[in-house]
């Protein structure tokens, strides 16, 4: 089911416009072939496949992982914003500011934002499960076990990335923390009104999503990416596996993520390990170790206007001086990292705080400075980081083998690295650091530290300008601003979504 307010506003323009691959680079046309809403139904395997499509498009959409004027990335830019990665500069116009400072409350519009990109994504992974099973016989099996194990994944990842937000804890066997309705249906009637379901259920009805994709993707018809040189637009196998890793790792499943890590990384993309290659990751101009990237073309925005407005070149939110600095020698990215080169850039540089560098990762593609870059949500990185941390956490702990991935990464990302041998509460630390170097500005952070139960510090550029509060420059594990509040629109259209313990 799907909130009231949301079909208030979207019922019957959910759908905007669905479009089959036009080219071997672009996923998405600007004209549609078909178009459906709420009324009209897809009427053969083909026009379900435009349909799923269309699932991938709301990705875009500017509060999941796109940003316009400034703004939105929710999860993209946004749990960087939340977290230490990032510090408001004098060049912004307010925007997220309210974020940025933990001042937001139950009347947050951008709160609700985040809440309807999410179920819309999964009220058209829901169309796509509802219809696939008419239109499948025993000659087209493999190619609806294709588009039906994309729908599965798509429904688990957008109902993963609210639970990241909506739930005051990942405790993968709590019955009484709420995270959201699990939605499996698609509906257009003002009467329904769902209720939150528990952690476990909830986390029940995500694996059962992941297992489903995992599957049907083992048996289609072609890789679900094929025809793409270097783009990965749609999730794929090796997706699924990362995907299971990612949540299990925060259910704290250590052997689980070990297991769909390791499968993961058996057919994903090798690591990169040169600065052109990692650059083009970034840039459309090569695959590199992408498995899934969010499709942004032309005319379609980006990620990253939060962040680094590449339009106008000016920077609203910049790397703290602990991640990067202009001179390249301190910070946890240096300039021998092949990190540094691809995500920062020494433009604009500011007044108060002459040592930042700017987040221009997504400044463009081709050359161009326009913000029009893609958003990669998944690369073979992350498999690695997983397993390390599941190994270091394990109920026995496997150092050794944590090791072995951490330095696995270093290696290929940092020049002349020498590998480390740590154990216990270092190693654990030493992993968190490199997750926080591979994914600055790519929505992990501010999770991150929320699922280890760790206190967020801000750093030196904690209060500078003045628009950042000093007040503002900490939050300990039992502060309500790791969890979103149920918002009064939400509440007001649907009391059954019952607010979060800490915001009452």
């Amino acid at each position: 089911m799907i909130t009231k307010i949301f079909k208030r506003t979207s019922a019957l323009v959910l759908i905007a416009a669905f479009t089959l691959q036009s080219c071997q680079d672009s996923f998405v046309n600007l004209a549609p072939e078909f178009t459906l809403d709420a009324v009209n139904n897809p009427s053969n395997m083909g026009q379900l496949e435009q349909v799923l499509d269309g699932a991938y498009a709301n990705f875009r959409a500017n509060d999941y992982y796109g940003s316009g004027s400034g703004t939105g990335a929710g999860l993209a830019i946004m749990p960087d914003v939340l977290s230490d990665n990032l510090y408001e500069t004098i060049q912004t116009l307010a925007n997220s500011r309210d974020m940025s400072n933990f001042q937001f409350q139950q009347n947050t519009a951008q709160i609700t934002n985040i809440y309807n990109a999410g179920y819309k994504v999964i009220s058209v992974a829901n169309i796509v499960l509802r219809d696939v099973d008419k239109f499948t016989t025993p000659a087209n099996k493999k190619t609806a076990n294709r588009i039906k194990g994309q729908a599965h994944a798509i429904r688990a990842m957008a109902h993963f990335d609210l639970f990241r937000y909506f739930a005051e804890n990942y405790d993968r066997n709590s019955t009484t923390t709420l995270a959201l309705n699990y939605s499996k249906t698609f509906e257009i009637s003002s009467d329904a009104k769902p209720v939150r379901l528990s952690n476990k259920v909830y986390y029940d009805e995500m694996f059962a999503d992941i297992n489903a994709a995992q599957t049907l993707l083992a048996d289609v018809d072609k890789n679900v990416n094929q025809g793409f040189a270097v783009i990965r637009p749609k999730m794929g196998l090796a997706a699924v596996h990362l995907l299971k890793a990612r949540v299990s790792l925060y259910a704290g499943l250590y052997a689980d993520a070990i297991a769909a890590a390791t499968a993961g990384i058996a057919i994903a993309p090798a690591l990169v390990n040169n600065q052109t290659t990692f650059n083009g990751m970034y840039s459309e101009a090569a695959a590199g170790e992408i498995i899934w990237n969010v499709q942004f073309d032309a005319g379609q925005s980006g990620p990253s206007f939060l962040a680094f407005f590449a339009t106008n070149n000016r920077s609203y939110f910049r790397p703290a001086l602990e991640i990067a600095t202009i001179a390249g020698t301190t910070g946890l990215i240096r300039s021998n990292d092949i990190r540094y080169g691809a995500y920062f850039a020494n433009v604009n540089r500011t007044t108060e705080v002459p040592q930042a560098l700017a987040l221009t990762k997504y400044r463009g593609k081709g050359g161009v400075s326009n913000g029009n870059a893609n958003f990669i949500a998944m690369k073979t990185a992350e498999l690695y980081l997983i397993r390390a941390e599941a190994y270091a956490r394990s109920s026995s702990p496997q150092d050794a083998l944590a090791m072995r991935d951490l330095n696995a990464v270093r290696t290929a990302r940092i020049s002349g690295y020498v590998n480390e041998d740590l154990t216990g509460a270092t190693l654990v630390n030493a992993i968190a650091d490199e997750r926080r170097r591979e994914f600055v500005g790519e929505g992990h952070r501010f999770f991150d530290l929320k699922r280890t139960s760790r206190t967020l510090q801000r750093g030196s550029t904690c209060g500078i300008p003045a628009q950042s509060p000093v007040d503002k420059c900490s939050l300990t594990p039992t502060s309500r601003e790791w969890t979103f509040p149920i918002t009064e629109t939400l509440t007001n259209a649907n009391p059954n979504l019952v607010q979060n313990p800490s915001w009452k």
